[in-house]
């Protein structure tokens, strides 16, 4: 069995909403980890202000409303 959850990795500023805005993964992680094994893998990001930014038409990676952009580019 599995754990998934969702984790904070950054709060960042955005100029668009004028608020902080928190850039989360949502992370399996396995229920023993084995050597030589990633401790959990990535399956989904978002941003926590997306719902806003997508009411707004704003293009931003996080809120899936660019689709030329890669959202696990760092």
């Amino acid at each position: 069995m599995t754990t998934s959850k969702w984790v904070t990795v950054k709060k960042q500023w955005c100029d668009v909403l004028k608020d902080e805005a928190e850039l989360l993964e949502h992370r399996v992680y396995p229920d023993a980890v084995l050597p030589d094994t990633e401790p959990y893998r990535v399956i989904g990001q978002k941003c926590s202000a997306a719902i806003a930014c997508n009411l707004i038409g704003c293009q931003c990676q996080w809120a899936y409303t660019n689709p030329g952009a890669d959202r696990f580019a760092d």
